[in-house]
């Protein structure tokens, strides 16, 4: 045989293998569908037990001109802000802050449930009534409280018995052991037949439940949008929650960018207090003035050089408000109490300051929410502190700067205003005097105006602030339940209802002691089964088959019989055949008994030796006397004559075993038989011999040398697995001239081999009735048995060359 063709055959046989695992499993087909059957059934019990959870998903937008303001920091890297931006929106719509006010606006701390034989469903928009807290106990959150419905103006409270507690009108308040509240009817109000019960959760509770159902993730990389996804029973109220998240939030923005707004509104309005008095009394010093002196106009000179001096006097007005704006974002920058009020940055210049101060009061907001639900020392929280600490330093160099530079302007006006004055000194004194007063006069005209400008800028701002956000998609639900996967749950279901079994057939292989199959037999020992004989539980109990039938035992027996003109040589003398076995009880004298028949149907004298001198069993088969036997040859007491006797079957001699000796072996041992084989021979065609286990004695290895061939008996689920081990070094030491193994006692349909090439072969178990015993058909034996025969055609075609 080439190479190819042994590959070939190896793995065929290997394909066998997984062939035989199988049928070994089907064997117990009626464990996988009862587990099947319960563990599908405990999948449907716990589906109609589970609330299936549903998911409530928006789209949200992030305004790219929010975050382009956030990178144009030239200290910090760009990218990095923009990114962070993204991660800041985010941790707001899970602040606990925002949480908590969603939770306080839906009032989601009281719910309503109606319960059910499976479980309870919650009732959101469709409750007949609502309950308004005015005050809890602690064990209000651990307690429900059930209401029942009495009249169109009366409710009840009730334990969960069904026993009436207190009855109250509806509005009316109601004190109970949850604390104090207020029972009213719904708009959708319907009499309700069973108790409503109505469940307290704490709101920390509710906003770490919240926390760990809402998923909030960017859509993509490289976008600024953020999905929001909720998990919730009652889709209607997923919404609703999500709605009102995003309000909030919306709201949340705006408050945060009208606030800068609301600051200078303030400080103009100081400003505008202070300058409208000033100029009040300015011009009634102009009046009171020029009623005075007479003075109604004034000289071109003067009148050029006021103008001047106003023009000058305005931009001096304009330094000085800087410089106070200056002294307010200094006075900011300084201060430690957390939540302060930005400065009014709408009146500030330079674009660089305010782009400065426009970054430090986002990042100090995102740090006021991010420090809600991060403890102190987080790398996010310090990042946002880094960027602050280096935000604030810029803004101090720049401030530094400005002031100086607006001293350096102060000095210049100042200068130009001293020359003013002294060319002024030419004007006659009235004229002069004069024209101070009227300056005076437009210098705070001059500040007034200019504060009603910037208020008026102030207010279209404030009028004019849009949300950073926009929502795409408004809250919305998906098709169906999400939570729980009634697929992955019947499969997961499925898969137990066969792995309980498959794991107890498993254990049950592993803790068996016993030889279970042929296929095992021939594995451990190496060897080929010589011969099988099956155990049929409803033949009679005699030990005698009846071999003159049809049945598919007594088949077997002249199989075996067949069988044995293959392991004799032709010769006159008669042939020798030793029976043994592992230990007792497996069959030896059965078989011994049964053979002897077969043979003798054949018109063989057979002659049957009872060499189990220490449990003698053969000669109850037969029904002897024990009385006097080979014991007795052994002594010397009788002749190998006087020991045989005819037993009740034609053409079968019996050698009993005689009474039972102290010392058996050294009996044997003696020589003796030697003599009794050497009268007995030439007068029987046959001798079988009965000896006791191997596995507990070794007489059967001191006739050994008596006898041409030995039978070694196995029994199916009787004999150790242990012993198999030593059969196999039987046969290595050549123990026996010729060593073949019997299966006896075989129950096919608790055989490992059931379905797998044996106990089919014979039509014993399909009920064709070929040997005359008709059996019941076995529907799963003849599935079983089709797939073994294509299997055989398969495992055939790929041995053909």
């Amino acid at each position: 045989m080439n190479q190819d063709s042994t590959l070939s055959n190896q793995a065929t046989e290997e394909e066998f293998d997984l062939m035989g695992l199988l049928f070994r499993y089907l064997r117990y087909w009626y464990w996988f569908i009862a587990a099947v059957v319960i563990s599908l059934g405990w999948a449907y019990i716990e589906l109609k037990k589970t609330t299936p959870i549903y998911v409530v998903n928006a789209t949200l937008l992030i305004k790219d001109e929010k975050i382009r303001k956030q990178g144009e920091d030239v200290i910090q890297d760009l990218s990095v802000i923009a990114n962070k931006q993204i991660e800041n929106e985010i941790e707001v719509l899970k602040s606990r802050t925002l949480l908590g006010k969603v939770i306080d606006s839906l009032n989601l701390g009281v719910s309503y449930w109606s319960e059910g034989r499976s479980r309870d469903i919650e009732m959101y928009k469709d409750a007949p009534i609502y309950v308004l807290v005015k005050r809890l106990e602690t064990a209000a959150y651990g307690s429900p409280l059930y209401v029942k419905y009495v009249n169109e103006n009366k409710y009840a409270l009730v334990d969960n018995d069904d026993e009436t507690v207190a009855s109250f009108d509806f509005s009316q308040l109601a004190k109970c052991k949850q604390g104090e509240i207020r029972v009213f009817k719904s708009p959708s109000f319907k009499p309700f037949s069973q108790p409503i019960k109505v469940i307290f959760q704490s709101r920390e509770a509710l906003i770490g439940g919240f926390q760990s159902n809402l998923q909030v993730a960017p859509v993509g990389e490289y976008t600024s949008f953020i999905s929001l996804a909720l998990e919730t029973p009652i889709p209607e109220k997923g919404k609703a929650i999500l709605s009102k998240l995003l309000d909030e939030y919306a709201f949340g923005t705006l408050e945060d960018k009208n606030r800068e707004a609301t600051n200078t509104l303030r400080f103009i309005e100081e400003r505008l207090k202070l300058v409208t008095s000033e100029l009040g009394d300015i011009e009634q010093d102009v009046e009171t003035y020029r009623r005075r002196t007479g003075v109604n106009d004034l000289s071109s000179e003067g009148t050029l050089f006021l103008g001047k001096s106003e023009e000058n006097d305005a931009k001096l007005n304009e330094l000085e408000i800087q410089e106070k704006i200056i002294s307010g974002v200094e006075e900011y920058i300084s201060s430690t109490q957390i939540g302060n009020i930005a400065p009014a940055t709408l009146m500030v210049n330079d674009p660089v300051l305010s782009n400065y101060i426009s970054q430090y009061v986002q990042l100090e907001a995102d740090r006021s929410k991010v420090a809600q639900t991060v403890q102190a020392g987080n790398p996010y929280l310090e990042t946002i502190v880094n960027q602050m600490r280096n935000i604030k330093q810029a803004i101090r160099e720049n401030l530094s700067n400005q002031r100086a530079n607006l001293q350096v302007s102060r000095g210049s006006l100042n200068a130009l205003n001293r020359r003013l004055e002294g060319a002024m000194s030419s004007i006659p004194r009235k004229e002069r005097e004069y024209v101070g007063i009227k300056r005076q006069a437009g210098i705070k005209e001059n500040l007034y105006l200019l504060l009603l400008q910037k208020r008026e800028e102030t207010a279209l701002s404030y009028a004019s602030t849009v949300t950073d956000s926009r929502v795409i998609d408004q809250p919305y639900a998906t098709g169906g339940p999400v939570k729980p996967d009634k697929k992955n749950k019947y499969l997961i279901a499925l898969l137990i209802g066969i792995a309980i079994p498959t794991l107890l057939i498993a254990l049950k292989d592993l803790l068996t002691t016993t030889v279970q199959s042929r296929k095992e037999v021939e594995q451990k020992t190496g060897m080929k089964i010589f011969g099988e004989v099956s155990f049929d539980p409803k033949a009679s109990s005699s030990e005698e088959i009846d071999l003159r039938s049809r049945s598919f035992s007594s088949e077997q027996i002249r199989m075996i019989r067949s069988n044995m003109h293959f392991l004799f040589p032709h010769t006159d003398n008669a042939h020798t055949i030793l029976f043994t076995s592992s230990i007792g009880g497996e069959g030896k004298s059965f078989l011994t008994l049964n053979i002897a028949l077969s043979l003798s149907m054949l018109g063989k004298k057979v002659l049957i030796m009872g060499l189990d001198l220490r449990k003698p069993k053969v000669d109850q088969y037969l029904d002897v006397q024990n009385r006097k036997g080979i014991s007795n040859f052994l002594i010397g007491q009788l002749t190998p004559n006087e020991v045989i006797v005819k037993s009740k079957y034609e053409n079968i001699d019996l050698a009993p075993s005689g009474p039972v000796p102290p010392n058996p072996s050294e009996l044997i041992s003696m020589g003796r038989l030697k003599e009794f084989f050497k009268e007995v021979k030439h007068q029987y065609d046959y001798i079988l011999i009965d000896t006791p286990p191997m596995g507990l004695v070794t007489d059967a290895a001191l006739l050994a040398e008596y006898a041409d061939a030995a039978f070694y008996v196995i029994r199916h689920q009787v004999t150790p697995r242990i012993h198999l081990a030593a059969i196999n070094d039987l046969n290595k030491r050549k123990v026996f001239k010729s060593f073949s193994i019997i299966f006896n006692g075989i129950d096919y349909k608790k055989s490992a081999d059931y379905g797998y090439g044996y106990g089919h072969g014979y039509g014993y178990e399909k009920g064709y009735g070929y040997y005359g015993v008709e059996r019941k058909t076995n529907l799963l034996g003849e599935i079983i048995d089709k797939v073994r025969r294509y299997f055989n055609r398969f495992k055939t075609t790929q041995r053909t060359p």
